[in-house]
């Protein structure tokens, strides 16, 4: 069995650089095309105000990470929610046992 599993293990190469590569480019992308929206948006709040291109980049990885982390917070609340409703849930079922129902 653990002959088996070598051999396919060897068969089997996962590009790992070109995957890193393409999950880089996609970040990249999400992250100017963001950046650019926010640069339009504040330039249809700030007419007078020119913004330069150079800060579309970090501008998008900024608005990127902090949308990242707002959906983390988000998560870790729903995940409490989740979790607390779980053990009332299980307290719930363990009174009806106890009282025989």
């Amino acid at each position: 069995m653990a002959r088996l599993i070598v051999a396919l293990t060897g068969m089997i190469q996962i590009p790992w650089k070109e995957i890193l590569a393409q999950v880089l480019a996609f970040v990249y992308s999400v992250a100017h095309y963001v950046g650019m929206l926010v640069v339009y948006l504040l330039g249809l709040i700030l007419p007078n105000v020119k913004l330069v291109d150079d800060l579309v980049d970090p501008i998008g990885y900024l608005a990127v990470l902090t949308a990242f982390l707002i959906l983390i917070q988000v998560a870790k609340k729903v995940a409490w929610i989740i979790l607390i409703a779980g053990w009332a849930l299980i307290v719930v079922r363990i009174l009806f046992v106890v009282f025989g129902f």
